[in-house]
């Protein structure tokens, strides 16, 4: 029996099984000189396992592994191959989080406040650069303190002088371009950089005014080309506050029904009154699930009333518990829908259909605007609040 086979056969059997599937797995591959040598060791294990050569099955043990293992000097995985390997399983692995389970998302405007905070930016009078210990509580709350002035003088480029770009997920930036291919590097969203930070102005421009039907801000601004800019010039100066990053539950709605009060994820695809130029495709929306179908919607400012009671979700709580005029933790109840450019006041959900309301309603673009979310297009509820370290961090609620 095998148990009372001595330890150095046992090993011995062992070595027999891994040369044989080294053969069955490399025939294709190795040198016919290499394999009649390897097949001729492994016929010499087997005599001596048969005549139990103690002594022999030693030599052969290491003249085995030495001949397997210069038999493929080619195909021998280097730390380059190995980490590239381990580089790929992970990217794989996480692809595959992100499409099925979890997805991060980034807030990009203000519709949630207080609960999420979206990109926001401050222009100031002086330079707002912080000293060391500003820098890493600047670096945790995801803040970034603007102070740019031009280091070249020459003409923007006359199309597109402005470009916005993405560093991670965490860090969006402007690049200014001009004519002669010279760049400035500014680290602010375009929208806030143009806005807030009041690049236009600084630039003693004209802006070219832009109809986008986008979701918190109806009317958009953008850069003309051509401008003249002087070495030393102020370009951006100010605080910008890069938003809060969230994680997406992506797998829970294929198991129950949403629920009434969460914040959740939708795409805004099917949705006609969403107007996204056809080259950016379908976008993500976060917002606080108001409505499910059959449910009867009246807003009476400040409050929600569903199905002829008041909002009874913690979450429409605290909306609920202050006023326009009297905000409470930032909280400003319910607005009518003419406060946003809308038209639904109270409505009746037919079946599929749900309803999305920005917690700041008084600046939310959402299903009182632009009608009911489709049932076909929920992603799922907002989970965790990952980014930056601040008061918002954790779960969602």
């Amino acid at each position: 029996m095998f148990f009372f086979t001595p330890r150095y056969l046992k090993h011995a059997q062992l070595l027999h099984k891994g040369v044989t599937r080294f053969i069955n797995y490399k025939r294709d591959l190795l040198p016919a000189a290499k394999l009649d040598e390897i097949e001729t060791l492994r016929r010499s294990l087997e005599d001596a396992m048969k005549t139990k050569n103690r002594e022999r099955l030693k030599m052969l043990n290491e003249e085995i592994n030495r001949v397997c293992e210069k038999a493929m000097p080619e195909a021998a995985p280097s730390e380059i191959a190995d980490n590239v390997e381990v580089i790929f399983v992970a990217i794989v692995i996480a692809l595959g989080i992100r499409a099925y389970i979890a997805q991060p998302f980034q807030i990009p405007t203000g519709s949630m406040q207080p609960t999420l905070n979206g990109i926001t930016a401050e222009a100031t009078a002086e330079d707002p650069s912080p000293g060391l210990v500003g820098w890493v509580s600047s670096f945790f709350s995801s803040t970034r303190h603007i102070n740019v002035v031009s280091d070249h003088t020459g003409n923007l480029r006359g199309r597109e002088p402005l470009t916005e770009h993405r560093f991670l997920i965490f860090m969006p930036y402007c690049k200014l371009h001009f004519q002669d291919g010279h760049t400035i590097t500014i680290k602010s969203p375009k929208t806030q950089l143009l806005n807030e930070l009041q690049l236009i102005e600084h630039l003693n421009a004209q802006p070219i005014l832009t109809g986008r039907d986008t979701p918190d801000r109806r009317w958009g601004r953008d850069l003309p080309g051509g401008l003249p800019v002087k070495e030393g010039q102020l370009l951006a100066r100010g605080v910008v506050h890069n938003g809060d990053h969230v994680l997406v539950d992506k797998v829970s709605y294929h198991f129950r029904t949403p629920t009434r009060g969460e914040v959740f994820v939708f795409t805004t695809k099917h949705i006609d009154r969403i107007n996204v130029p056809p080259e950016q495709g379908s976008q993500h929306y976060i917002k606080r699930l108001a409505g499910l179908p059959g449910d009867l919607l009246d807003v009476q400012s400040p409050k929600l009333f569903i199905n002829g009671k008041e909002a009874e979700e913690e979450g429409f709580k605290k909306v609920m518990q202050g006023t326009r005029n009297e905000p409470v933790n930032g909280y400003r109840g319910y607005g009518f829908a003419e406060n946003v450019g809308g038209v639904i006041n109270k409505i009746n959900l037919h079946p599929e259909d749900y309803f999305a309301m920005g917690d700041n309603s008084y600046n939310s673009s959402d299903s009182r605007v632009w009608g009911t979310v489709p049932e076909r297009n929920l992603v799922g509820p907002a989970l965790w609040c990952y980014w930056p370290i601040t008061s918002h961090w954790g779960r969602i609620r």
